[in-house]
């Protein structure tokens, strides 16, 4: 194409990287990129959930997650919040939790609202009232998240049958939260 002089550019690039993801060829993809990056175009939103996504179809979720924190932060690209979003529910899937709270984070930094769905779901099956609590700060704006992500958090242990594992979470909730209405209905009179 370019001995032809057709110079490409960032969307012939996409449509090239994406055509390789399609087919599977990861490797091909980043050649295509690192190809790209070379000739002094960025990477945008797009292209990197492209790839991304090419990752995840070949089932390499690490490879995704460290795709995405290197193009981060050495290109400051700003992931789409569809594309946090999917990764991190892989990841999750693939018992990843320190790696998605580390995207969990990111997204905050870009702005982008919490996430919490897939992070109480796992925490409340699988997760330790440390990994609850690790994740209530990461959703915090200021000092505290807001009594409604306590409530959501405590509730779903209640519901998976973890009720000391809720307990537990509770005593290490600030005091405005453990004598909260809507925490003190959950726990009755066991508080």
């Amino acid at each position: 194409m370019e001995e032809q002089g057709c110079a490409p550019d960032i969307m012939t690039w996409t449509i090239l990287i994406k055509g390789h993801c399609a087919a599977h060829e990861i490797e091909k993809a980043l050649l295509c990129f690192a190809k790209m990056m070379e000739k002094g175009f960025d990477a945008d939103a797009d292209l990197l959930d492209v790839l991304i996504n090419g990752f995840l179809s070949r089932s390499r979720t690490i490879g995704a997650y460290t795709l995405l924190l290197e193009l981060v932060q050495k290109a400051r690209l700003r992931p789409w919040q569809s594309t946090y979003k999917n990764l991190i529910q892989k990841l999750l899937g693939e018992r990843k939790l320190e790696e998605a709270m580390e995207l969990l984070r990111l997204m905050k930094k870009h702005n982008y609202p919490p996430f919490p769905e897939p992070f109480v779901q796992y925490i409340s099956k699988l997760g330790s009232v440390e990994d609850a609590w690790e994740f209530l700060m990461a959703l915090s704006v200021k000092e505290y998240p807001t009594v409604s992500a306590y409530q959501h958090v405590l509730k779903s242990f209640f519901d998976e049958g973890r009720h000391s594992e809720a307990k537990d979470l509770l005593f290490k909730c600030p005091h405005h939260i453990r004598k909260h209405p809507a925490i003190c209905s959950l726990f009755g009179s066991a508080i």
